[in-house]
């Protein structure tokens, strides 16, 4: 046997298949020796409708044909083989004519023309060489799916970026997504950017966001929550991202641990310490810590503070007339009315039993009664629930460059008691 005929088990393609496609019979059985010598399997065909079905069944790496063949030629195989898989190589074979007739009229990257007669000395190592690539490309496949496959098994959803695009997303983020596969998710043209907050603001770039958590210096702790765009009702899962540089392509897998039961425990215990639990404004405790913030603000910045003290006028007469819940319902509806009219920098804190103090800063003391006035209209229109006529008192004070915050509040409560004594349902400021 020649030794071009001896099987090469180095060689790229002894794990691989060819299709050769050659109406004539001698020829088929010449290439075929020569092919099996190198290749684990040569599929034959004797016309292109044939070799079609023969491919399909058995997706060779490689195919092999004439291009003058009965019924389906070798250029309209060619054709079919690359829309079924546009990266199997694919040698055609024929006369300078035929070659020359389609160069100007075929191209595809993996198609190679092949003047005939053919050298096998010449043309075999290009063979190889397509195999060795096919085999390559096959490998990478094989590592990839084998990649999604740990990925999919993690209990932690993943997704992988790749020069700052969305290459994969594992089965764990999908289900948190609501979603069956990857495939679905590139078919409905979603983005991760539709499901992820920050802050509870939209994450623009997760991409940028992976590699951001990646060149942290300091490691600090990010944390990102996923709603479903469909349904923003719904709980948000809460999660602490990591990021991984994954080696080649400049790949970054982003990982999420499910934090959402510890964040909802630490929002609860923060909510108890800093809300009131009836009225939903902050507490007590709370307030000192915003006066506390906000006088040293205005005394580092020159800049207005006011402070509001109200209460409800004859709550006593509400308890007793209407009942305790009744009386809840007041305090509830009327913290809930005063905080739709604030603006998003003033704080409303329960001060105590019917107490409410409003913390307005940026508001000198005619600011601060222009809102008293507005605070005290609306709740003297309002009907709450079960309980007619229900008004409140109200007294401003403004802060005095250098004091502590005890005096700002303190002629804010004078203010008040004044317009107890001044028949009641109305604004005082601070004399």
């Amino acid at each position: 046997m020649d030794m071009n005929e001896q099987p090469d088990h180095g060689a790229p393609g002894r794990h691989q298949s060819v299709l050769l496609a050659d109406p004539d019979a001698v020829g088929r059985a010449v290439w075929g020796r020569l092919l099996r010598a190198r290749f684990s399997l040569v599929l034959e065909a004797e016309n292109g409708a044939e070799a079609l079905a023969l491919f399909g069944r058995h997706k060779p790496d490689m195919v092999m044909a004439k291009i003058q063949m009965a019924g389906l030629d070798g250029a309209s195989l060619a054709l079919a083989v690359a829309e079924a898989d546009p990266h199997v190589p694919f040698f055609l074979m024929g006369t300078s004519r035929q070659v020359a007739q389609l160069v100007s009229s075929i191209y595809l990257p993996t198609v190679r023309l092949v003047p005939t007669p053919v050298d096998p000395a010449r043309l075999l190592p290009l063979v190889e060489d397509a195999a060795r690539v096919a085999a390559l490309r096959r490998s990478a496949g094989e590592s990839g799916r084998l990649v999604r496959f740990f990925l999919d098994a993690s209990p932690h959803p993943q997704a992988i970026f790749s020069r700052g695009s969305l290459e994969y997303v594992n089965r764990g983020l999908l289900r948190c997504m609501g979603l069956v596969s990857f495939h679905e998710f590139q078919a409905m043209g979603l983005d991760l950017a539709d499901f992820f907050r920050v802050d509870d603001a939209p994450l623009a770039d997760p991409a940028r966001f992976a590699r951001d958590i990646l060149d942290d210096p300091l490691d600090r702790e990010h944390i990102v929550s996923l709603v479903h765009p469909r349904h923003p009702g719904r709980p948000a899962h809460v999660f602490q991202a990591a990021a991984a540089l994954l080696p080649g392509a400049d790949r970054i897998m982003l990982t999420l641990t499910d934090i959402t039961e510890l964040e909802y425990e630490k929002r609860d215990l923060i909510d108890l310490a800093t809300v009131d639990p009836l009225t939903r404004a902050f507490n007590r405790r709370k307030l000192s810590e915003i006066l506390a913030d906000e006088t040293s603000r205005a005394r580092r910045y020159g800049t207005p503070l006011a402070v509001i003290l109200f209460d409800i006028d004859y709550f006593k007469r509400v308890n007793d007339t209407y009942g305790h819940d009744a009386g809840d319902v007041v305090l509830t509806e009327m913290a809930r009315l005063v905080m739709g009219l604030l603006r998003e920098c003033d704080r409303l804190a329960r001060w105590g039993g019917e107490e409410f103090l409003v913390v307005a800063p940026g508001v000198g003391l005619e600011g601060a009664a222009d809102l008293a006035e507005r605070l005290r209209a609306a709740i003297a229109a309002n009907a709450f629930p079960g309980v007619p006529g229900v008004t409140s008192s109200f007294g401003v004070a403004q802060y005095r460059p250098g004091e502590p915050p005890e005096p700002l509040v303190k002629r804010a409560d004078a203010a008040l008691y004044r317009a107890k004594e001044g028949g009641r349902n109305r604004v005082e400021r601070e004399a």
